[in-house]
């Protein structure tokens, strides 16, 4: 390990001890010029990343106290976005380290065991960064590791977490599961030693203020299906928590196999009707349409009748043809367009005043449309979930899982680095030409068709797969949102009167035509 890493650590640790903000901005610039250097390898970049994320984040502690300011007065956003960006580059490095085969031969043990220390610990606090921007399913996904680990903190947070899903969830079911285990994760997590004080008491506090809502977790084993095609299909959206269900978020069991989310009880004038619902309903079928035909594009890959008799030249740079790969790029296209779909609806439901050509993922989140035919829109949704009366956490997680989608930058390098791949790949689908090669014969380097975007079959169905975890994560906010929408109104109007109309199922086999 370089010796520069031990000493930016005692640095930063001492920096915040002292509650030193310019060592600790100092600090930050050092890391972000490091982890750029070829001077260091993959996991000494992961560390250096995490000290950055750290100092960022006990600068923003000292300073904000921690607590994010949204308003145009008092705006702290993008000290928030430097911590989210070095952390997102720690988990990157210290994944770049853990699949080069050649750097962990020539690894010691001493550089495993900070591997293990400094990942455990980067995940956890990405994890509480994440909810603390609204993040929430993002959050329960990246404390996984330390869960599977027994690491205290990841325990306990997730507790905490699973505990806040619980109180944001329309389903008072699903609440109650979460709430169950919320509560166990943190009984588990206060038997070890290793949690520090400040962090015991209040996991110690949480335990203490549910403990007469809690009961013990039992699941039913149901059928993933009538035949093996289905099980395995089921059973691939479970382990890769790609239903809409906000327990599969966390939990992998059987029951939890099913697509049940949907919006809770809106309240609405009499002449509006269900158009909330049916358009949700609409989100919901393309979601898992496309699901369904990236999976069958990944699995089902030998030659189709409808590929018979289809001349190609072949270019001799192993290129992938067929109805399989197609499947899995029109799934692509179709998981990006649910963003703008979402978009459509936040703009109904609470009545921004955006005309509809000019509704976007990205215009929701202004106050106005700005150049010649610009006008003011009737409210600003950022202010709005973000004021103290009507705060929306899961509302801000949209907000800033937008900036993601969006490509917002940080330092010139965008938020997340994940993005730029997606961006890539869909700019070449919509507007360019992306010919997918064989993974283990090809070299992207080598490619000779400058008209292309080149990607092995491997990198393609990860990246898709990453875009439908954005897409399930930005359904499941919105529903989340207008659930604590839903509950704010309720207070505004709560002398006035209602009357309750019911609606029944889809059924199944109606889904034909």
């Amino acid at each position: 390990m370089h010796p520069n890493v031990f000493s930016v650590a005692r640095r930063a640790d001492q920096a915040f001890d002292e509650k030193d903000i310019h060592s600790l901005e100092a600090i930050v610039g050092e890391c972000l010029e490091i982890i750029d250097s070829s001077d260091y390898n993959d996991l000494e970049r992961a560390i250096f990343a995490y000290l950055g994320a750290t100092s960022q984040g006990n600068r923003n502690g000292l300073i904000y106290s921690g607590q994010l300011e949204h308003s145009d007065e008092n705006n702290n956003e993008e000290n928030f976005e430097l911590s989210l960006y070095l952390y997102r580059k720690s988990l990157e490095y210290f994944s770049k380290y853990k699949s080069e085969s050649v750097q962990r031969a020539s690894a010691t043990r001493e550089d495993e065991a900070y591997y293990t220390v400094y990942l455990l610990s980067s995940t956890t606090n990405y994890a509480n960064e994440l909810h603390s921007i609204g993040r929430i399913t993002r959050s329960i996904d990246q404390l996984k590791h330390g869960v599977n680990e027994e690491f205290p903190m990841a325990l306990g947070s997730m507790g905490l977490k699973l505990i806040d899903y619980a109180r944001i969830n329309y389903d008072e079911g699903h609440s109650q599961v979460l709430l169950n285990e919320g509560s166990r994760l943190l009984r588990q997590a206060l038997i070890s030693p290793d949690v520090d004080d400040n962090a015991r008491i209040v996991f110690n506090a949480e335990v203490e203020r549910v403990k007469d809502y809690v009961n013990e977790n039992t699941f039913d084993e149901f059928s993933l299906g009538s035949s093996d095609k289905e099980q395995d299909y089921r059973s691939w959206c479970l382990h890769n928590n790609l239903f809409l269900n906000t327990l599969n978020d966390y939990f992998y069991v059987s029951m939890v196999a099913c697509d049940v989310l949907h919006l809770p009880d809106i309240v609405t004038e009499i002449n509006i009707g269900p158009k909330y619902h049916g358009l949700f309903s609409q989100l919901k079928q393309e979601y898992v349409s496309a699901r369904f035909v990236i999976y069958d594009g990944i699995n089902n890959n030998t030659p189709h009748f409808s590929d018979k008799d289809v001349f190609m030249y072949n270019t001799l740079d192993y290129p992938i043809y067929g109805i399989g790969i197609e499947k899995i790029k029109f799934g692509f296209r179709s998981l990006y367009s649910i963003f703008d779909r979402i978009a459509y609806f936040l703009n109904e439901y609470f009545d921004l005043g955006i005309k509809e050509q000019d509704v976007s993922y990205k215009t929701i989140w202004h106050n106005k449309k700005y150049g010649k035919n610009g006008y003011d829109y009737k409210l600003d949704l950022k202010k709005h979930i973000t004021d103290n009366e009507t705060y929306n956490h899961p509302g801000v997680g949209l907000y800033w899982l937008c900036k993601d989608i969006a490509k917002k930058q940080v330092k010139h390098k965008y938020l997340d680095p994940s993005i730029e791949a997606l961006s890539v790949l869909r700019n070449a689908l919509e507007h360019r030409y992306l010919k997918i090669h064989d993974s283990l014969l090809h070299q992207n380097e080598n490619s000779m068709d400058t008209l292309a975007h080149s990607v092995d079959l491997r990198s393609f169905q990860s990246a898709t797969l990453e875009l439908m975890k954005y897409s399930r994560e930005a359904i499941v906010l919105l529903s989340l949102l207008v659930n604590v929408e839903e509950r704010h109104r309720l207070v505004v109007r709560r002398e006035s009167s209602t009357v309750q109309v019911t609606m029944d199922e889809y059924k199944d086999e109606w889904k034909t035509f």
